[in-house]
């Protein structure tokens, strides 16, 4: 019979955290700031290479004339330079024939992100949170910097390519790093409030961009930030709760002893607590788990299987939907701020609704409501055209709140010697459905809006299928995740750690 977890036997780091300290707030204002120029590189195609309109000089004179705009094919192009002084197309030539490299950047862009998740979460089960944080914005900031010296639109690509494996190394590191520091107690509420950088960036890229109209001057003011994020390494300590399930322990001591230090708690009986709990829970059953093993245990692969599912819906679902948006445009700076401005709302709702609703319950909630509110905007005839873009903003509000939730969902179903990897796999899954997004919106308007409806209403059945994770600590083992399969939720219990021991050692 398998070893099954004793859920009395409280894990004194989930116990530590439980409680918001000092440290803790330090730790978050950092890992949430470091969002902020991550997230501008995800979005910065938008201003690097916006819309531009030309004119086809062709007889030698400046003929600015309806007859001559936009025209292919064309010997000489005068770029309207009227909103932005330069651009991809502009410092490239990108038009007519060569203007598909624009499109192919940003998917090599979106390549980039998603085999930065996938190797960095490899990486990062191996090798530690916060080092491979560290080494994903060195990436970024160093290649971020170099795009704007490319002297082709080969080599920027390129560039754009290693600009985002770092970002996508950034941004599941972070994550997960930021949720191991974070008690049962509030990890719903970090979780929503995590998302809300990400609102910020989409708010201020604008302003950049309104400030900075050339395209290298936009691309050095993202990239010059994350320099300074490079030195997390120093600032904060590694996540204890991977340092101790990967049989770390002395080091596990050590910062679990600096983290007593710095918020004034006791710190006598730590090892103690930290080396029995993990002789109890089957070092060596973790080490033997490795990431083919969700393919070996049933529950396991399912389990992922839906994920996958879900995860793919809601890359291509918020992309997707928001590319929809973009296409009933006017002023760009002005379309982009209101579109970050409406999720903000949805992110903040999600920060109490996270606490008082269940996984499941508040997975499937937003996901159906994303349908039917994508469903309900083809419906609207377009001589109506305000109230279609604003119940599309409605629908990509409950498609980002989908990814908080799944964000959370994906962490709490997997044991930590694996938990990066998947979330590395199940990254790349979202970054897939976030490529076929613009496919999608190439077709007619209500064509694409009827896909995405009705994909995002197929998804609730998925996501009825996953099993409840509130109120369980983080799994260590394949043992815990059989519990979570199982249905047998146990909760944590605020019980000290000398009484669990001896309440275990009478059973």
């Amino acid at each position: 019979m398998p070893k099954v977890k004793n859920p009395k036997l409280q894990n004194p780091i989930e116990k530590q955290f439980n409680k918001v300290t000092r440290y803790h707030y330090y730790f978050y204002f950092l890992i949430f700031s470091s969002k902020i120029p991550v997230f501008w590189h995800v979005l910065s195609l938008i201003f690097l290479a916006p819309p531009m309109d030309y004119h086809c000089n062709v007889t030698g004179i400046k003929h600015y004339v309806n007859s001559t705009k936009n025209v292919c094919p064309c010997d000489e192009v005068l770029w309207d330079r009227s909103v932005f002084t330069e651009t991809m197309q502009t410092k490239f030539g990108l038009y007519c024939a060569n203007n598909w490299l624009i499109s192919f950047s940003q998917s090599i862009m979106y390549v980039g992100l998603l085999v930065g998740a996938l190797v960095f979460g490899f990486l990062s089960d191996r090798y530690g949170r916060l080092s491979m944080f560290s080494l994903s914005c060195l990436i970024l900031a160093v290649s971020g910097c170099l795009v704007s010296a490319m002297p082709s639109a080969a080599a920027y690509t390129l560039m754009r390519n290693i600009e985002g494996i770092g970002t996508g190394g950034a941004i599941i590191t972070s994550y997960v790093l930021c949720i191991e520091y974070t008690g049962v107690r509030h990890r719903e509420i970090v979780t929503a409030l995590f998302h809300i950088p990400l609102n910020i960036s989409h708010l201020t890229l604008p302003g950049i961009s309104y400030l900075l109209r050339h395209c290298d001057e936009f691309q050095l003011a993202l990239s010059i930030p994350v320099f300074f994020y490079i030195g997390m390494r120093w600032m904060v300590m590694e996540s204890p709760k991977w340092l101790m399930d990967s049989d770390r322990i002395d080091e596990t001591v050590v910062v679990m002893e600096k983290f007593a230090s710095f918020t004034g708690t006791p710190r006598e009986n730590i090892r103690t607590q930290i080396e029995e709990y993990h002789a109890h829970h089957s070092p060596k059953a973790r080490r033997r788990l490795k990431i083919w093993h969700v393919f070996c245990h049933k529950k396991l692969g399912l389990n992922f299987f839906y994920m996958s599912m879900i995860y793919f819906l809601c890359g291509m679902g918020y992309y997707g939907v928001s590319q929809y948006i973009g296409k009933m445009s006017g002023n760009i700076h002005v379309n982009v701020a209101i579109s970050g401005a409406m999720l903000l709302p949805g992110t903040i709702a999600s920060v109490f609704l996270i606490k008082l609703l269940n996984r499941r319950t508040f997975l499937i909630s937003t996901v159906f409501l994303s349908g039917v509110f994508m469903i309900t905007t083809i419906c609207v005839p377009f001589h109506y055209n305000w109230l279609r873009v604003f119940i599309a903003c409605i629908c990509n509000c409950f498609f980002f709140i989908s990814f908080i939730i799944v964000f959370l969902f994906g962490v709490e179903l997997f044991p930590t010697s694996i938990r990066n990897s998947v979330l590395g796999i199940l990254s790349v899954i979202s970054r897939v459905g976030q490529i076929t997004a613009p496919s999608i919106n190439a077709l007619s308007e209500n064509a694409s809006g009827a896909v995405f409806g009705v994909l995002a209403l197929i998804g609730t059945v998925f996501c009825f299928l996953l099993p409840e994770t509130k109120d369980t600590e983080l799994p260590s083992s394949l043992d815990d995740t059989k519990i979570l399969s199982r249905g047998k939720i146990h909760l944590v219990e605020d019980v000290p750690m000398t009484q669990n021991i001896a309440t275990s050692s009478t059973e």
